[in-house]
Formats: C-alpha cells, structure tokens, sequence
C-alpha cells in the first residue's frame, strides 16, 4: 500500500534515504555525547533531585 504512494512521489527516495541519516546520526551523537559525557558530573545531576537544598 505504501509502496503504492512512494512510487508516485518523485524523489522520495531522497527523502527517505535523508531521514534515515538523520535519524542514524542523532541517536549516534547523543550515543558518543552519553559515553564520552563525565561520569562524576552525571552522578551529581542524577542525585541532584535527592538532595536537600533548601536554605530557609
């Protein structure tokens, strides 16, 4: 069915071919950004709605 719509769009073949890249590059940078990100700064944001903060 789909195929059927593809087919009659020129040039959605670019179109899927670029979204596919882009989806691919994003979840490879946020991948890199995660392992390569500092683990002592990610513990403290993850503990940071834990902690008591309050100054009153």
């Amino acid at each position: 069915m789909f195929k059927q719509f593809i087919s009659k769009i020129p040039g959605a073949d670019f179109y899927m071919v670029g979204s596919f890249l882009t989806f691919f590059a994003f979840f490879v940078l946020v991948g890199l950004y995660l392992w390569l990100a500092d683990k002592n700064h990610m513990g403290q944001m993850s503990r940071l709605p834990f902690e008591d903060s309050s100054t009153d």
